[in-house]
């Protein structure tokens, strides 16, 4: 069940296609991997275990065995089991309707695949693969809760669609092939269908010279949206000028800014905030480390006070005469523990207790999906503006 990463990871397409040295130059970065990401390794092991001792893939024994050792695991939470059952649901309702349509439909998971033919060095592991009736589906988990992922021209899973394609296009006749992210965390499921002609002509015109360029170190580093997982980020001399670029602008006027202008700064913040943030860390993680940045120190920050004993601190109060009312502050604790707690029956239980209000208004791009507040008026009375 461990998952090992290459120097092309499937994971990193994205970044490696549109950025080719990127690829090498994180080479140079240590990667000590994080919590998010072991902790999403983890989700994947017990989705598979448990999809499959529910298709009788496996003895109790053996599945008792795994599960204690994930369920072991400091990670492991109890949110974990009904966010992963969100997924195998998925998996399993996905595969019941390709066996009423197609009798000799299978479904495998876990599978490794080969992904040479087009990137040196390259693998890849496809979390679950549904073939039936001409398509073949393949779907990947993403437990993380950070971000929604958009399967349509997905790199990550084009490749993992090309891998399985060489795997298994022998036996089946397949024509189609539909990408499923899913991410159970932010309830966020993806699909996208593209034919399986247009993900070859993709793979030679785009993916083999890119991969090729990217192996090879080579190629001219260009900043995006891509930038924001790579590890070299806080160091990339090409994504500093870029973003100082906004502070360095020509600006026609001396004093004030243009519509248009505010707007060009507007479109980039986001950007910028990330990477100023990056960069923090790196020069905070490399100060604990030893090095001397010219014209700083290490200091202790800033801290507040907090209790020491607190069960003690409350006997003595208590014994001072001041009752729980006076001292203690009582109160219900957040929807998503509460959450965890109740499982399967929150709604149930508690969903004429829970209010959605409207989010705050926030400025997007047009191409944004989500529809436009209904004129300034509106949105004045709904946010109290």
């Amino acid at each position: 069940m461990g998952r090992a990463h290459a120097i092309l990871s499937a994971s990193s397409a994205h970044r490696w296609i549109n950025c080719t040295p990127s690829a090498r130059l994180a080479e140079q970065v240590e990667d000590a991997g994080s919590d998010y990401a072991r902790e999403g390794t983890l989700a994947h092991q017990l989705a598979e275990l448990v999809l499959s001792w529910s298709l009788n893939r496996m003895t109790k024994a053996t599945y008792t065995k795994h599960l204690k050792a994930i369920q072991a695991d400091p990670l492991y939470s109890s949110e974990m089991p009904a966010e992963v059952e969100k997924y195998m649901s998925f998996i399993l309702e996905e595969f019941a309707a390709a066996k009423v349509q197609d009798p000799g439909a299978v479904l495998i998971l876990e599978e490794k695949v080969d992904l040479t033919k087009y990137i040196k060095e390259g693998f890849g592991s496809c979390d679950a693969i549904i073939i039936a009736d001409g398509t073949m589906k393949v779907i990947d988990l993403k437990y993380g809760k950070g971000v929604t992922v958009d399967s349509k021209d997905n790199d990550q899973l084009k490749l993992y669609a090309l891998g399985a394609l060489d795997a298994f296009e022998f036996a089946y006749d397949v024509h189609t092939v539909e990408l499923c992210i899913i991410q159970p965390r932010l309830n966020h499921f993806s699909m996208w269908k593209t034919p399986v002609d247009d993900l070859k002509l993709w793979a030679d015109k785009i993916l083999v010279p890119k991969a090729l360029e990217a192996f090879e170190g080579k190629g001219l580093q260009k900043a995006g949206d891509w930038c924001k997982f790579c590890p070299v980020k806080a160091v990339c001399s090409t994504l500093a000028s870029v973003n100082l670029k906004v502070a360095q602008h020509e600006f026609k006027s001396p004093h004030l800014l243009t519509d248009g202008q505010i707007i060009d700064v507007y479109r980039q913040t986001a950007r910028i905030a990330d990477w100023i943030k990056a960069v923090a860390d790196h020069i905070l993680k490399e100060a604990l480390a030893g090095k001397n940045w010219p014209g700083f120190k290490l200091v202790e920050g800033r801290s507040m006070r907090k209790w020491n004993f607190e069960d003690d601190a409350i006997k003595v109060l208590k014994e001072q005469g001041f009752t729980d009312e006076q001292i203690l502050n009582i109160k219900l604790k957040g929807i998503g523990d509460i959450e965890k707690l109740l499982q399967k029956d929150f709604d149930k239980i508690l969903s004429n207790f829970i209010i959605k209000p409207a989010g705050k208004p926030t400025l997007v791009e047009n191409s944004d999906p989500r529809q436009a507040l209904g004129g300034l008026d509106n949105a004045k009375n709904e946010f109290n503006i």
